[in-house]
């Protein structure tokens, strides 16, 4: 079972052996965005299967990252829905593309 991280005083640390350095040791240096470019001190690192990715914000991150819907193609940011192994934003797509056991309510 994943624990959640609560206490907000304490962060976690990810780099335990790096946990007592001072920030400026740590500061890797200036991060180029894998989308749009814009270099940035102070980016967001996202580690997918063991491979870091930086952004300069959340946007370009979800551009990248985010599954799209094989109906209409929009990123799915949220929980979307899967059905054979093909992800859907919704039930609505879903049932567009013939997926009938997938519903928006459960009865």
């Amino acid at each position: 079972m994943i624990e959640r991280h609560d206490k907000k005083e304490s962060p976690r640390i990810l780099k335990p052996d790096l946990a007592g350095e001072k920030a400026s040791k740590l500061h890797t240096g200036i991060q180029v965005c894998e989308v749009c470019g814009n270099e940035y001190d102070k980016p967001l690192e996202v580690v997918v299967n063991g491979i870091s990715h930086y952004f300069d914000c959340f946007e370009c991150a979800i551009h990248e990252l985010a599954p799209k819907c094989s109906h209409c193609g929009c990123r799915i940011i949220g929980h979307g829905v899967e059905a054979s192994g093909v992800m859907y934003c919704c039930a609505h797509c879903a049932q567009h593309e013939g997926v009938a056991s997938i519903k928006d309510r459960a009865n």
